[in-house]
């Protein structure tokens, strides 16, 4: 009689604040990896996962189709990370372990395993905070305020077809420490690096030099972010 009573309760009541509380940050753990993968040629998908976590903030007055609905989209996203693992669908995993963890966070129906359900929901949220930071840092703002070390150029087909290490030896003489040719946007370019140490002066004869190349122009410092 008491476990009928509660399950009526809960289901008059609706979702409790602990699953609440799990989903919703299932679903705002899906805004960084949107924002990493602005770029991506199927960022389509990558928007309709994080809807699809997000859905189950609709269902909170509905508490059976809320643990289904969670259960099975947690479920989905195990094999979906792995099949789209190139593409970045990994990076849902910790929003579909909190979807599984939300569905069975009721203390009014299972007090001791919902208690444990949310503990381990907050050890999965603080694993991906921390590895969230790590990566924003690694990958985005330590490469955007990185002072650049790699000068980049358009150059003509004609010399971009010839041979890099014959022609740009010199530039070595200057610095150089790499040059390597790219075809981005239909254009060929050139790319030369050198030390983060290099004086400012050798850095402008380098520049100079790499400018007077035939078939060279637009010689610009290419950010940390685009060239490493």
């Amino acid at each position: 009689m008491a476990t009928t009573a509660t399950s009526v309760t809960s289901r008059v009541a609706g979702v409790h604040r602990w699953q609440r509380a799990l989903a919703g940050v299932a679903a705002l753990g899906t805004l960084p990896v949107l924002g990493w993968m602005l770029d991506s040629h199927v960022y389509p998908l990558h928007v309709g996962t994080a809807i699809a976590i997000a859905a189950h903030l609709f269902l909170v007055r509905r508490p059976v189709a809320f643990t289904r609905a969670a259960t099975t989209v947690g479920l989905l996203l195990l094999p979906w990370g792995l099949l789209g693992m190139y593409m970045g669908m990994c990076l849902f995993w910790p929003s579909a372990a909190l979807l599984l963890l939300s569905a069975y966070a009721d203390p009014r129906a299972r007090p001791a395993a919902a208690r444990l359900m949310a503990v381990t929901g907050g050890a999965v949220t603080a694993t991906a905070l921390a590895c969230a930071a790590v990566a924003t840092w690694t990958f985005h703002l330590a490469p955007a305020l990185a002072e650049p070390h790699t000068f980049r150029a358009v150059i003509t087909e004609e010399a971009y077809l010839d041979s890099l290490d014959a022609r740009y030896t010199p530039l070595q003489e200057l610095g150089a420490t790499g040059v390597s040719g790219t075809w981005t946007e239909e254009l060929p370019h050139l790319e030369v690096s050198f030390p983060e140490d290099l004086p400012e002066e050798r850095r402008a004869a380098l520049r100079a030099e790499i400018a007077a190349l035939p078939g060279v122009s637009g010689v610009e410092l290419c950010p940390v972010s685009e060239c490493g």
